[in-house]
């Protein structure tokens, strides 16, 4: 008769949550109100994948770095989009970025 192997043992444990994963995540409540598509990737670094419903080419890896003063939300390609003092604004440049809003 063969055993039944333990599931638990072959999947790993999911990433810890860090001080990057969590102000990433206040950014995706932020952006809800553009209708924009987000989900936290847990990788190292973790970043904010935004996606614009309406398109499927507008989607922007937003990055998290640790600052002297708080944390800065870069996009992929290394442009500054905001600080974590100011995620309604930061929100607004990258729901601009993907196309979901004029300004």
């Amino acid at each position: 008769m063969a055993k039944k192997k333990n599931a638990r043992s072959r999947t790993a444990p999911p990433p810890a949550e860090t001080a990057e994963s969590e102000q990433l995540s206040r950014l995706a409540e932020a952006l809800a109100k553009y209708g924009v598509g987000t989900r936290v990737i847990r990788r190292e670094p973790p970043v904010l994948r935004v996606s614009n419903p309406e398109s499927e080419y507008a989607v922007e890896d937003v990055g998290c770095e640790r600052r002297e003063h708080g944390h800065a939300f870069l996009a992929s390609f290394g442009v500054h989009l905001g600080t974590s003092e100011s995620i309604p604004l930061t929100a607004r440049k990258v729901a601009w970025l993907v196309g979901a809003t004029d300004a």
